[in-house]
């Protein structure tokens, strides 16, 4: 099964609930813990939210798209290799969504009339 990922406003807000204080500048913590069942449960969370974003987006843009989210059932029945690939590549998507790739100008200073 292939699976999409996408880092969207929706995806960001579940993400954040996942997070210690709603703060998912502390995604960390939850993935880093030393308790292997808690950080299974949040590498499946995200992989989850991640795929749910993607796939609300695509029906956003192609109402004809249908949903079709990972399930949890799913992502149990994986070996531990296979779920680490899957949240690898959710991973990277976390990243590169959350990165600025464009900066915007600083705007010019209009010249004073007269000046030149």
């Amino acid at each position: 099964m292939e699976l999409n990922f996408a880092r969207t406003v929706w995806a960001d807000r579940q993400l954040a609930k996942l997070c210690p204080g709603n703060n998912i500048q502390r995604m960390g913590e939850i993935l880093g813990t030393d308790d292997f069942d808690r950080q299974l449960d949040a590498i499946m969370k995200m992989i989850i939210i991640m795929n749910e974003a993607y796939e609300r987006r695509a029906h956003f843009e192609d109402p004809t798209h249908e949903i079709n989210v990972v399930s949890e059932e799913y992502l149990e029945n994986l070996t531990e290799e296979e779920l680490m690939k899957l949240s690898n590549e959710a991973f990277a998507q976390f990243g590169i969504d959350g990165e600025v790739t464009v900066e915007a100008e600083p705007s010019k200073k209009e010249e004073a009339p007269g000046s030149n």
